[in-house]
């Protein structure tokens, strides 16, 4: 015969089950940074409470439930089967209450809070515009800005929102990805480099090790032109980013193809040349890289509405706006 069981929360008065529901989801809420960090430690410099102060949150959140979330081994932290039920019911509330958060900030008015985003290095003179813009408009956010090309995991990296030069996964649900703007690409190097080289019309009389490209985490990245990719087998410099190939193409290193609204002011001086002139490259898509509808910010929103408005209303030659 079956025991039966006892269910505690049986006898507990109205005033202490509420109590006891508001202790669990404060530290439900850290439970979340905890697990998103993947230490204690981590999640300590990013959430600016002491270390101690999480673990002993955690172990009250425990022994409040009676189950074990965490399984903590000196270099990690792994959620237990129930941890892992319970953390993907508790991210739930975290977005929930997020929108509370955006709902209240829309009722009284504009925008505000802090606003993470990532954007590539080589669109920082015209994204230093639009933010300025933006700041004057919406002056109640606080705006916190990294430099990559393809920031795609905006959860690990604390982020609202990234602007990619680089296609993301279109079945991830963890990500929504829009098209932003199209930006015309050109091949570019200095007067001196061109002349070197025979004033070239196309690639193939080319050498490699002539060519500046970006490469991925295992491999260079092809140039990408209307009549087919160039594979590159060597290069005179790879880099992680745009903006290091201009700089390198700056420097004489070789021929670079970048975004044609970077090399302007290069161009109109003269420090730099069109080349290659018979290819056409095509063009590079800047995406919007934002989390899941329900958990975007007011803020994060208003910014790339701003960015779409500004793309409009104050064109920049070799950027095209995109509707998503």
């Amino acid at each position: 015969m079956q025991r039966p069981t006892y269910d505690h929360r049986s006898s507990q008065k109205p005033a202490q089950r509420s109590a006891l529901l508001a202790a669990n989801l404060t530290d439900l809420y850290w439970l979340v940074h905890v697990v998103e960090a993947g230490s204690f430690a981590a999640a300590a410099q990013r959430t600016g409470i002491a270390k101690s102060n999480l673990s002993r949150r955690i172990i009250q959140l425990e022994r409040r439930m009676d189950v074990q979330l965490l399984i903590r081994k000196p270099r990690a932290l792994h959620l237990t089967p129930t941890g892992s039920r319970i953390y993907r019911h508790a991210l739930d509330m975290l977005h929930a209450a997020e929108a509370v958060e955006d709902i209240a900030m829309q009722a009284n008015g504009l925008p505000r809070g802090p606003l993470h985003l990532c954007a590539p290095g080589i669109l920082s003179q015209w994204l230093y515009g639009c933010l300025h813009t933006f700041r004057e408009r919406y002056p109640d956010v606080e705006l916190c800005l990294s430099e990559a090309d393809d920031m795609i995991d905006l959860t690990g990296n604390q982020l609202d929102l990234s602007l990619s030069l680089h296609e993301a996964p279109f079945d991830s649900p963890d990500l929504v990805s829009r098209p932003l703007a199209a930006l015309e690409m050109v091949i570019v190097g200095t007067p001196e480099v061109v002349d070197g080289l025979g004033r070239p019309r196309r690639l193939s009389a080319l050498d490699d090790r002539h060519l500046l490209t970006t490469r991925s985490a295992t491999e260079m990245r092809p140039w990408l032109l209307a009549n087919g990719k160039k594979i590159l087998g060597k290069a005179a410099l790879s880099a992680r980013d745009q903006h290091s190939l201009l700089d390198a193409a700056r420097s004489g290193l070789g021929l670079a193809c970048v975004p044609l609204q970077s090399c302007l002011q290069d161009l109109r001086t003269g420090h730099l040349q069109r080349t290659c002139l018979d290819e056409r490259p095509i063009s590079a898509v800047l995406h919007t890289l934002t989390n899941p509808h329900r958990s975007i910010t007011s803020a994060t929103r208003a910014l790339i509405e701003h960015l779409r408005e500004m793309l409009t209303t104050q064109p920049i030659a070799g950027m095209a706006p995109l509707n998503d």
